[in-house]
Order: structure tokens, then sequence, then C-alpha cells
């Protein structure tokens, strides 16, 4: 179960990251504001995300499975 939750994590992972570096080099490109509310939601997306495949991990290393 968690093998899996692991996989669907990574997968939305890296969609996350994408989206928030696409929208990132248009910020910086653009003279866009980094503070503005669609990065920072794209932000926390991709840290809870990584919150929470940090701690699959976590519990996959520890023999949970």
């Amino acid at each position: 179960m968690l093998k899996d939750r692991r996989v669907l994590l990574e997968h939305d992972l890296k969609i996350a990251h994408d989206q928030a570096a696409h929208t990132y080099l248009d910020i910086v490109t653009n003279n866009g504001n980094v503070h503005s509310e669609e990065y920072q939601q794209m932000r926390d997306r991709v840290t809870k995300l990584e919150f929470d495949l940090n701690m699959v991990n976590k519990l996959i290393h520890k023999g949970h499975e």
C-alpha cells in the first residue's frame, strides 16, 4: 500500500514541480510577483507533497509496506 502511495506521490510531485517551475520562469522573465497567491499555492502544494513523500519513504525504510 505504501509503495503504491509513493508512486502516486512521485507522479504528482513531478507534475507540481513542472508547473511551479514554469510559473516561476514566467514570473522572473516578466517581472512578475513571486509573492502572488497563485505561485504561493503552487509552492505549498510542492511542500506538502514532498513532506508526504518523505513520510512514506521513512515508513517504507522502517519496514512498513
